[in-house]
């Protein structure tokens, strides 16, 4: 399976996540507009007219939109961030460490070594484990899937019931059962 990711040239790397997104701000904003993970265009709720992406330093990404148009003789100003509507919405972490985050989680990292690396406090870490497992979940639960595996296609399925023993005593583990495919 490394194979076959190393040979395709859509994987993204770490290094290529670095020098192809992470390398400085626009490129980041850009490549997150591009996969749709922000908005590439946002209209003010007032005048419904395209607003505009402007520089700030008043907000962790140091960008915003904003509209200052006039209607009906009243000039209105209107603000959103620019993690309105996404992925990023209610997170306090920046763009690159919430990208880095995701990147090391879906490369398998533990919580503890993503923490470490980013520097996270062990709720932050414990939180976007959490989302990232549940955002996993919903994908797949809405997916229309029919069949695993296929002609050439190897399916492994693994089965645990998670829990723990009551009182540290005997054999018996109350939770639930988990079914996992690799």
């Amino acid at each position: 399976m490394r194979t076959e990711r190393q040979s395709n040239a859509s994987f993204l790397t770490y290094d290529r996540l670095c020098r192809e997104v992470l390398w400085n701000r626009d490129m980041t904003l850009a490549w997150c507009q591009t996969v749709g993970l922000i908005a590439k265009e946002m209209s003010c709720p007032t005048c419904k007219e395209p607003m505009k992406l402007v520089e700030t330093f008043d907000r962790l990404d140091n960008v915003k939109w904003e509209c200052r148009r006039q209607v009906n003789g009243k000039k209105h100003r209107c603000e959103k961030s620019i993690r309105s509507m996404s992925w990023f919405e209610k997170s306090n972490l920046s763009l690159e460490e919430t990208l880095k985050f995701t990147y090391w989680w879906s490369c398998d990292l533990t919580q503890g070594q993503i923490k470490q690396q980013l520097q996270l406090g062990t709720h932050t870490a414990v939180d976007w484990d959490m989302f990232c497992r549940e955002t996993c979940e919903v994908v797949m639960m809405n997916a229309d899937i029919k069949q695993i595996g296929g002609p050439g296609k190897r399916v492994q399925i693994d089965e645990s019931k998670i829990g723990k023993r009551k009182y540290y005593r005997g054999h018996h583990v109350e939770g639930q059962w988990g079914f996992w495919r690799d």
